[in-house]
């Protein structure tokens, strides 16, 4: 990921894989995306079992999709790492460490952030 403006977005949902204008799935973030690292489809999602202290999804992936996102999160240390699905900029996490195992494990602010997130993830057949 380039950039975010927190601004209202009208950008349509991605449809290629080169740098682009996308927007978070409520149309009130604007993203500049680089090229896209890599596609990765989980082989299940879930919610944590205690969402009342964690507030996390767990992604368990394949061991292809597990290096495909090593790679990726190698190349964006430090940087915002675009999580896209259905053409729409589900989060953009800093990523702070090389994430090379499954499952993985993604933290929000609230519970509801992580239900909405875990739903919008098992909704959808491309990640």
């Amino acid at each position: 990921m380039i950039s975010s403006v927190d601004s209202p977005c009208t950008a349509p949902s991605l449809t290629a894989d080169g740098a682009a204008t996308a927007c978070d799935q409520a149309g009130t973030i604007t993203y500049e995306l680089s090229d896209v690292l890599g596609v990765i489809t989980p082989e299940s999602v879930t919610l944590s079992e205690n969402q009342g202290s964690t507030n996390s999804v767990n992604l368990d992936l394949n061991d292809t999709d597990t290096d495909t996102l090593s790679e990726a999160s190698q190349e964006a240390l430090d940087q915002n790492l675009a999580i896209v699905v259905d053409g729409r900029v589900l989060s953009a996490p800093v990523v702070k460490d090389v994430l090379s195992s499954s499952p993985l494990t993604l933290m929000f602010e609230t519970a509801s952030e992580a239900e909405q997130v875990a739903a919008d993830l098992m909704a959808t057949t491309t990640p």
